[in-house]
């Protein structure tokens, strides 16, 4: 008895948002008399950044500083529409919305800077919260100053709205099934790689590495995506070898009574984690991004199995890989199989034969 080392990988692909449209973001912004800029949108954050996210999409496209944006959405009821955090959407989706509404903004932030300074609002731009005149940076405006004179001077309310929904794909070839658009929004890819040690005696899997590769198209906050991917990959983790519903579903029978009976990874349990994340844009996704939250944890149930069977030798095709499993598997592998028998007739062979251990054995009649 013994423990056995070994590596199995897996790759996938994952799309971003719902295919053939049907889930709208809306997002609406104001700048007060101050420059400093609301954010108004329906996108609930779940601990996946999106508040963030979004605030930064804004700040970037209008040309401001991130903390003069404050984003509203605890209020479904006077908030734009968005159909909700899933499908790994927010970030493009919503996002895509937030950068749409901005664009309208920083369009009327040049036109009113354009009357105060005299100048064609095509020559001037945003930067670092103040309105510049191209080639004559002295030149200048602060958006604070703008959006007062806005308010007080022009008698404006500098806004802007977006929305984004994914145009819907028209079948253009009944035969082959070929569409004028593209039915996803964008497609993610990764691969994981797992290192595991499994004894033999006990069937138990301990995982002591993760490395993981994850297209992310544009990671605009790099320590989220990458907090999301490792977070993900310790999800993927419990789906592989620790989280089961219950051995019947859904049927509840056997169902454990409390949260403590659901087994889910610890400290304890957390292998080295190695990520790469590399970034191949999305043409319609804000500023190239990807869905990525979901498939954080796909890779990683099956780059186990495949490291199980290098390790052991057999497949568990079974989540999770408890050392029960283990143990069955091993098992089957080492019972006697029977293939049927040949038998000596007469002189001569029949067609079947018993196999064991690899040897064919031949029985008289």
């Amino acid at each position: 008895m013994a423990k056995h080392t070994g590596r199995g990988i897996a790759a996938i692909e994952y799309p971003t948002g719902m295919n053939q449209n049907g889930d709208p973001s809306q997002c609406w912004i104001k700048v007060k008399p101050d420059g400093r800029i609301d954010v108004f949108a329906g996108t609930a954050d779940i601990g996946n950044g999106s508040k963030t996210i979004q605030s930064q999409i804004v700040a970037e496209t209008i040309g401001v500083p991130y903390d003069w944006i404050t984003y509203d959405n605890s209020n479904t009821d006077s908030s734009p529409v968005c159909t909700g955090t899933f499908a790994s959407r927010a970030t493009f989706v919503a996002g895509k919305a937030a950068e749409k509404a901005a664009l309208q903004v920083k369009q009327k932030i040049l036109e009113i800077a354009g009357k105060e300074l005299e100048i064609d609002p095509t020559d001037l731009e945003i930067v670092d919260g103040e309105v510049v005149a191209k080639g004559a940076p002295q030149t200048k405006l602060s958006v604070g100053d703008v959006a007062a004179a806005a308010t007080w001077g022009h008698g404006e309310l500098i806004t802007g709205t977006g929305a984004q929904l994914k145009p819907y794909a028209a079948i253009i070839d009944p035969e082959t099934g070929e569409v004028d658009l593209p039915p996803h929004s964008a497609i993610s890819y990764a691969a994981c790689s797992a290192e595991v040690e499994v004894d033999d005696e006990t069937g138990e899997v301990r995982v002591v590495r993760l490395q993981q590769c994850y297209d992310v198209g544009r990671a605009m906050n790099p320590t989220l995506v990458e907090g999301q991917i490792e977070g993900g990959a310790m999800m993927g983790l419990g789906l592989g070898v620790l989280e089961n519903c219950y051995p019947y579903y859904p049927s509840v029978e056997h169902r454990g009574g409390a949260f403590g009976s659901y087994l889910a990874p610890g400290m304890e349990d957390m292998p080295q984690i190695d990520t790469i994340m590399i970034e191949n844009p999305s043409a319609d996704g804000p500023y190239g991004a990807k869905g990525i939250g979901e498939m954080a944890n796909n890779p990683q149930p099956p780059a186990i199995a495949a490291a199980v069977h290098d390790a052991i030798g057999v497949w568990i095709t079974e989540l999770p890989i408890t050392p029960e499993r283990v143990l069955r598997a091993l098992e089957a592998k080492t019972e006697p199989r029977r293939e049927g028998k040949k038998v000596v007739f007469d002189g001569e062979l029949s067609v079947n034969a018993v196999s064991k251990g690899g040897i064919t054995f031949e029985v008289p009649a």
